[in-house]
């Protein structure tokens, strides 16, 4: 009974680390541009008081990602010392995540910075393409009542994707805990950082892996 546990965790564990593997490009990601087919993806950043999180999303509201940055000071370069400032630094990007789940997701702080990047990223692009124009020139062709309605309405188109997104992340919130895993670390002479990501993928992989671990318990 032993031995077949571990393997069929042994399996899990490699299914997670393919996962992980497969995800997108992050250069076409981050651009948040229709480069050579790529989906535009915005993103947001937010500081919470253990570390940085980013978030992307698309256009419809759908989030695609959220990556949590965490540091510990190194007292020492030992072994030791580097795996136990690994582990805080973890610790404290999982707590960002937490954080942001459990608190700030749906403020309206967060709704109004979300709202903003779903504009530059989306909106914008949509009146370069619509007049060949920049996002400044576009507003000052438009001109007087007809210019303030169509602002108006842009944003609040934002702020209904921005509302719609906050949602989707809060009825998740649970599933993003189980399925964050670790996709950077990284050392410096004073300091260690972990960086923790949660994708749509990475929760599959986790829900598999709870399977078959509930199956092989029975």
């Amino acid at each position: 009974m032993k031995l077949l546990f571990a393997l069929i965790l042994a399996v899990a564990l490699t299914a997670c680390s393919s996962t992980g593997g497969k995800q997108p490009p992050a250069a076409p990601e981050r651009s948040g541009r229709q480069d050579g087919g790529a989906i535009p993806l915005a993103e947001s950043a937010f500081q919470e008081s253990s570390g940085t999180l980013n978030l992307m999303f698309d256009a419809k509201g759908n989030w695609v990602r959220i990556t949590a940055l965490g540091t510990a000071s190194l007292t020492e370069d030992s072994p030791g010392a580097r795996e136990t400032a690994l582990m805080i630094a973890s610790m404290r990007a999982k707590r960002t995540v937490a954080e942001f789940l459990s608190s700030d997701v749906r403020t309206s702080k967060t709704l109004t910075r979300i709202a903003r990047s779903y504009g530059k990223t989306f909106q914008s692009s949509e009146a370069q393409s619509a007049d060949g124009t920049g996002a400044e020139d576009g507003e000052a062709a438009d001109g007087g009542s007809e210019g303030n309605s169509v602002r108006s309405e842009k944003a609040r188109q934002a702020h209904r994707i921005a509302s719609v997104l906050t949602e989707r992340i809060h009825d998740s919130s649970s599933a993003i805990l189980k399925g964050i895993y670790v996709t950077r670390r990284s050392f410096d002479d004073a300091s260690v950082s972990v960086e923790l990501t949660a994708s749509r993928e990475s929760i599959g992989a986790a829900r598999q892996v709870s399977r078959m671990m509930g199956g092989a318990l029975q």
